[in-house]
């Protein structure tokens, strides 16, 4: 049987049929890779064309950058095993196996996180603060990535890490304690992308202060106030105190008083609610809750009225409540009426008797 002794020759160690064998494990995982990857892809691309999100379309650029080249290193590493080979030549076959694949894992690592900063940072409405935020996150990602990387390569490739991951950790110790407020700024900025307690445009009130959201930075926030300068707090500081976001308004509550004179007779006073309540429901950006005759003031009859500006914009409410007003002012001149003010009367008694004299 020639044949067979060909197949039992031996070269390198190794006979023929081991040759044989590692060829077959070779071709059989490349072929079944790049078979499965293609049919695998067509579909993928197949679905994304037919859906509007860009989850499959990130599905496939994943799988995409899996590269041919890779998959020849893996078959080749798989059809080594069945060859006895050199302890040294082994070692560097699986050290550059490691290599490789863990660099492209890597990689597809940083595509899905930039992916998902990117979805949850820089959705619908969000400004350029937005983007350099998630820039300045998925950079802060990358690096940490590409140091559990290398830390997972040289303790494979048979180094010893730990002394390396100690010095990280004091050292992780040491920037943290030393950039603590930074540090403190930078999570309470991903604190406000991700709770969205305000959003750049919102005019809100933090204790004191109040203004309208231009930026949300990675430390600071800006806010323009009403008179003009610009406005600079700490990220921690909005994410610490209880903010008063009046964008997020769906409606306005308004209470209105005025007093009418004492000498107003009764039935007028029993009209004045009802005749509100009409002038508020003419119009139609407004919304009637109450009207009451409320109290007697020293120097006046006082009225309280309560309604809804339908709009959260302040320079609306003041066009409606003005509206309201002069129409008010109307009214109560029409009927003869008119709106009380400070006064005092004084009263004084005559006809008293004289004291006896002597």
């Amino acid at each position: 049987m020639p044949d067979l002794e060909i197949l039992r020759r031996v070269y390198f160690g190794n006979s023929v049929a081991a040759y044989a064998l590692a060829a077959a494990t070779f071709a059989a995982v490349v072929a079944g890779f790049l078979v499965t990857r293609r049919l695998v892809l067509a579909r993928l691309k197949a679905f994304a064309e037919k859906t509007e999100t860009d989850l499959d379309d990130f599905a496939v650029d994943l799988l995409g950058r899996i590269r041919t080249p890779e998959c020849w290193l893996v078959g080749f590493y798989f059809a080594t095993r069945s060859l006895a080979l050199d302890s040294r030549v082994d070692h560097l076959l699986r050290g550059v196996l490691v290599v490789a694949l863990s660099y492209r894992a890597l990689t597809m690592l940083q595509t899905t996180v930039e992916y998902g900063v990117r979805r949850v940072m820089t959705g619908p409405g969000s400004d350029q603060s937005d983007k350099d935020t998630a820039k300045t996150v998925s950079l802060l990602l990358r690096g940490l990535l590409w140091t559990l990387t290398l830390i997972f390569v040289l303790d494979n490739l048979g180094i010893n890490v730990t002394s390396m991951v100690a010095g990280l950790g004091i050292g992780g110790v040491a920037v943290a304690l030393a950039a603590q407020a930074v540090l403190g700024d930078l999570f309470s900025a991903l604190a406000i992308h991700l709770d969205k307690p305000f959003v750049v445009g919102d005019f809100i009130v933090i204790d004191d202060f109040k203004g309208t959201v231009e930026r949300i930075g990675v430390k600071t926030t800006h806010l323009r106030s009403l008179s003009g300068e610009l406005l600079v707090m700490g990220n921690s500081k909005l994410t610490s105190s209880t903010i008063r976001n009046y964008q997020k308004m769906s409606e306005r509550r308004v209470v209105l008083t005025f007093g009418l004179l004492h000498s107003t007779p009764v039935e007028a006073l029993a009209e004045i609610p009802g005749a509100v309540r009409g002038l508020v429901a003419k119009d139609k950006t407004l919304r009637f809750d109450r009207a009451h005759f409320s109290g007697l003031g020293e120097s006046s009859f006082d009225f309280e009225v309560v309604y809804y500006i339908l709009d959260a914009d302040y320079n609306k409410h003041m066009d409606s409540q003005q509206r309201l007003l002069l129409e008010l002012v109307a009214d109560v001149r029409r009927r003869g009426l008119d709106f009380a003010y400070p006064t005092r009367t004084l009263f004084i008694e005559r006809g008293g008797a004289a004291p006896a004299t002597a």
